[in-house]
């Protein structure tokens, strides 16, 4: 008789993790509490929803596994002061990350041809929202174009 199903590799690596950052929190290396605790599990539940989309060749489990990956991923190394990440930037992020899992649905599911519509949307409107921020755009150039 098993303790644990042979599928479920998830909660020895999340165990890891957590040790992982417990350690180079001890090390002064890099901040590690509760809320970081709270993004990894997002992360790696996003991570195996993902693989899980992939192996299975479900859609809606690779466009949520990867949102919530990268999302997971980024509030992680924000929590853990690695990373600082401006608002305005996670805004664009969204959109990126968004189209990009549409795209990555519909590579996984060439059938769903609809769902490049909104992919090329969301990834038109979030390199827009980033390069304004970035300034690479000004505001003031982009919207004399916008007007109709």
């Amino acid at each position: 008789m098993h303790a644990l199903p042979a599928r479920s590799f998830w909660f020895p690596v999340l165990l890891i993790l957590i040790g992982a950052g417990m350690l180079l929190h001890r090390l002064h290396l890099m901040w590690f509490g509760w809320p970081a605790v709270l993004w990894m599990f997002v992360t790696v539940g996003g991570g195996v929803k993902l693989y899980n989309g992939l192996v299975l060749k479900s859609r809606g489990g690779v466009f949520w596994g990867l949102f919530w990956f990268v999302l997971g991923g980024a509030c992680l190394l924000r929590s853990c002061d690695v990373l600082w990440l401006d608002p305005g930037i996670m805004v664009s992020g969204l959109f990126l990350v968004s189209g990009a899992g549409l795209l990555l649905a519909f590579l996984v599911s060439p059938r769903d041809w609809y769902l490049l519509v909104p992919a090329a949307c969301f990834l038109i409107v979030g390199g827009a929202i980033l390069s304004t921020e970035l300034g690479v755009w000004a505001t003031w150039e982009v919207a004399p174009g916008l007007k109709i």
